[in-house]
């Protein structure tokens, strides 16, 4: 699964590289290793507004979630298998409502005995991508405050992230820098939508263990 992201560019190198204007820069700050489970919010580009970057909370909320609920849904929804987004309650209301989450590269865990080596995922002709995600606006029925959240998909594994993640066997949907508009078009059908949530070619990607 994925967890564990960099998001260590600055909005301006953001800018630049996705040809987006910043809503927001309020609250964001570049960093080495963001832990999902901690709900930072990162910068995504959204399908309904697709010339933005803005700052979305990891840990999709569906809008009929209730407030008490939802933190503990937040938790579950840091992730989304692509195989299931059509069926999953959590997820089948915001398969319109496509994102790119923009990272530097992405953490993993190889399982060697009772060892675990840490790995720095990463795509070396380009040092800002995204990921596929969904997002959903969701609004606290008892305070009035809406909150946007967002989800990272993943998918099975190629050979390099079946290497590095070989317990579980999957990665989060990577996508071909050529193809990253494509996935936020509002025309895209699920069929479509199953063609583009592919495990990117390996050869597009590099791995370092971190500290060797």
């Amino acid at each position: 699964m994925c967890y564990y992201v960099k998001a260590q560019a600055t909005m301006q190198q953001l800018q630049d590289r996705f040809q987006a204007d910043p809503l927001e820069t309020d609250g964001y700050e570049p960093q080495e290793k963001v832990n999902g489970f901690a709900m930072p919010y990162l910068p995504v580009i959204t399908q309904e507004d697709p010339g933005r970057i803005q700052l979305f909370r990891w840990g999709l909320i569906p809008g009929w979630a209730k407030p008490d609920k939802a933190p503990e849904l937040a938790r579950m929804t840091l992730n989304a298998k692509s195989e299931t987004l059509y069926e999953k309650p959590s997820f089948k209301g915001s398969v319109q409502q496509r994102c790119l989450v923009l990272v530097s590269g992405f953490y993993e865990w190889r399982h060697q005995g009772s060892t675990k080596i840490p790995y720095f995922i990463h795509l070396p002709d380009t040092p800002l991508f995204a990921l596929g995600g969904l997002y959903s606006h969701w609004k606290n029925e008892q305070t009035g405050t809406e909150i946007p959240t967002f989800t990272i998909i993943t998918t099975p594994a190629n050979e390099l992230m079946e290497y590095i993640h070989n317990t579980k066997k999957r990665m989060p949907f990577v996508l071909n820098p050529a193809l990253e508009k494509d996935w936020i078009r509002p025309d895209l059908k699920r069929n479509e939508m199953n063609q583009f949530m592919q495990p990117l070619e390996q050869q597009l990607m590099a791995s370092e263990v971190i500290g060797a």
